[in-house]
């Protein structure tokens, strides 16, 4: 399930896409870096929510194409033993500046096989919806990070989930790990090439006060590509909720090395990027993380996002208290190579 191709401009397919206003968060030591390629150009990818029985969830998804993504695993719901329970499972995303935002039911959800929801080992799950005919566009994740110039933090969420607006992008850029993510996380200690760390959080859509992780991370590949490479996986916190004011770490899972896992299951190319023409990159359908103890780290409690309902309104103080960014157009690219 692994070709290359010659790539078209990146740039090319990112501006004929539209989002809301870009809100950017400059708290702590990540502040906005003014560069060729910027975090407001994220307004220009596509981007989906998760709904459970028809409410939004904190859960996005990083979308592989027009009829799949990928989720994390604890955002679904269980009877036991990683089987799913009969709940409605849809998505609502957000293709292009053309076309409207789409509801769809998800036809098919394949969980990591080894996938541990006590540790969060391999929490990544494939869903597919939309599925008449074939896929008409194909995203691209990120595979070679020597390349990642920036990481940025990205929060989406919907201001109405029965009229299928959205709020504004909430995003924090910073390239920053913790020296203390091994200590709160077994699961990073032993993989740490499989994660992002970092302790940025944004405000929660459900109140003023309670500061959430992230949902997806993309990578700044300078001077002009952005490409995605993460999903929010499971959160550390000293203490025992999200909403605590006490320290808190963020885990967010790496996508490449679960490019060959995610196309056996669809049966059909998954799109990988490298700029740099002689990169190589093997994705393995088997790709595995190292298994690590469920024994918790005394006074660190782990969460994820699991499958937490919310109630969708317009969050203007998103928009007061950050600032906007318009959504400028990119430049071509050159001398890269796309792997699917």
């Amino acid at each position: 399930m692994v070709s290359i191709a010659r790539a078209r401009g990146l740039a090319a397919a990112v501006v004929a896409l539209a989002w809301p206003g870009l809100a950017a968060a400059t708290a702590g030591s990540g502040q906005l870096r003014v560069r060729d390629v910027q975090i407001s150009d994220i307004t220009g990818f596509q981007g989906t929510i998760l709904l459970i029985n028809g409410k939004q969830t904190t859960c996005e998804s990083v979308l592989l194409d027009s009829q799949a993504g990928l989720i994390a695993a604890s955002c679904l719901q269980y009877t036991g033993n990683n089987t799913l329970n009969n709940a409605v499972y849809e998505v609502i995303t957000k293709t292009s500046s053309d076309a409207p935002t789409m509801r769809y039911k998800i036809n098919k959800i394949s969980i990591h096989p080894r996938y541990n929801p006590s540790t969060y080992i391999n929490n990544l799950a494939v869903i597919q919806f939309n599925n008449a005919g074939s896929p008409t566009w194909q995203n691209y994740i990120g595979i070679n990070p020597g390349e990642w110039s920036d990481w940025y933090f990205i929060r989406r969420s919907l201001s109405s989930t029965s009229a299928m607006t959205w709020n504004n992008i909430v995003g924090f850029t910073s390239k920053e790990t913790p020296s203390y993510c091994a200590e709160a996380s077994t699961a990073y200690k032993s993989n740490p090439g499989d994660f992002l760390c970092n302790y940025a959080g944004t405000i929660s859509i459900t109140n003023n006060v309670c500061k959430v992780p992230y949902g997806t991370v993309f990578a700044a590949i300078q001077p002009t590509d952005l490409t995605m490479v993460a999903l929010h996986s499971h959160s550390a916190v000293y203490g025992s909720t999200m909403c605590s004011s006490v320290r808190k770490l963020h885990y967010y899972t790496l996508l490449r090395n679960y490019i060959g896992w995610a196309a056996s299951v669809l049966g059909r190319p998954v799109g990988g990027f490298a700029k740099d023409s002689s990169y190589a990159f093997t994705p393995q359908q088997s790709y595995s993380m190292k298994t690590v103890s469920s024994q918790r780290i005394s006074g660190v409690t782990l969460h994820s996002r699991n499958h937490r309902p919310i109630h969708s309104r317009n969050h203007s103080h998103l928009r007061q208290q950050q600032r906007q960014y318009r959504h400028p157009a990119l430049g071509q690219y050159r001398n890269d190579r796309r792997f699917k």
